[in-house]
């Protein structure tokens, strides 16, 4: 075969690949764009950093039928990985409560800043029988200033979906992770209220 030849019939079969390959399909969360009234305000900053697992550090969207196995799919992802898509909507919730001064999002809290540390461990679809989830777990461990621990907690969604298809995922971990943020958003400021209430309380 001529190289001529050669040429055409490589052309024909990447061609014929590229035709059959499936269509990458990008999907986001929905957090509606709502500030509500400011309970508190406070003098301080807070400085939000996390964590996850490696396959949660990526764009590809996750799913399982096991708790022994996690797939990854080919074609459907994510407009950003979890841990930032989660990093970031909690430092847009921060921002927009108005309760701290400045709100940044970095490795390490600076000096004077609360800070508050998200261990992701699940953002992902569970198939379980003819039914699937949206399944957001992590953990909060929000700090004082002077590196005194508020408190800890886990926030645990588990959202039945419509049906399997990744559209429906997005809409449940839309409303997992609104849960999660309203959770840890009451949570800290009762903490950050109850010290601020002790401060006081200590210099009179």
């Amino acid at each position: 075969m001529s190289d001529m030849r050669k040429c055409i019939a490589f052309l024909c079969v990447f061609y014929f690949a590229a035709c059959t390959m499936p269509e990458t399909r990008t999907y986001t969360l929905y957090m509606p764009d709502e500030k509500g009234p400011v309970r508190i305000r406070t003098d301080g900053s807070v400085n939000i950093s996390i964590n996850s697992e490696q396959y949660l550090k990526q764009s590809y969207i996750a799913y399982r039928s096991t708790p022994y196995q996690v797939e990854i799919s080919k074609y459907s992802k994510w407009e950003a990985s979890p841990s930032r898509i989660v990093k970031n909507q909690f430092k847009d919730t921060f921002s927009r409560a108005g309760i701290f001064k400045e709100v940044r999002a970095d490795y390490i809290a600076a000096e004077g800043f609360y800070s508050l540390r998200i261990n992701l461990k699940q953002f992902e679809r569970l198939d379980e029988g003819n039914d699937s989830f949206g399944v957001l777990v992590f953990d909060a461990d929000p700090h004082s200033p002077d590196n005194q621990r508020l408190y800890s907690g886990t926030i645990h969604k588990k959202l039945k979906l419509a049906d399997r298809s990744f559209s429906s995922l997005a809409k449940g971990l839309s409303s997992a992770l609104q849960e999660g943020l309203d959770e840890v958003s009451t949570n800290m400021i009762g903490a950050v209220t109850k010290q601020n209430n002790k401060l006081e309380y200590s210099t009179k």
